[in-house]
């Protein structure tokens, strides 16, 4: 994985592909946010969702520098930090 990583960031091709990927994977989650909050302003949802997975992106890709167990630490501190309730911050102004 780390070797896909830094091939994708040397490479324009493959940091379009990325980022291609991040945009498809937070169009997923806007979907969701909107079946679950479907009176939410869709502005800032896109953008939560969008931030969502960028975090979620460099947290995996932070984790696969590091050894499996201190990587599996650093995925479930993660995942502590998110919050329970996506609203609060769809909420933010």
């Amino acid at each position: 994985m780390r070797d896909i990583w830094q091939a994708t960031q040397a490479d324009r091709i493959l940091e379009k592909l990325d980022d291609d990927d991040v945009e498809f994977l937070a169009g997923l989650l806007l979907d969701a946010f909107r079946r679950v909050e479907p009176r939410r302003d869709s502005a800032t949802m896109a953008a939560v969702a969008r931030l969502t997975m960028t975090l979620i992106a460099a947290a995996v890709r932070h984790a696969i520098t590091l050894k499996p167990k201190e990587a599996d630490r650093m995925i479930a501190l993660f995942k502590r930090m998110l919050p329970e309730n996506l609203a609060a911050l769809t909420d933010a102004r």
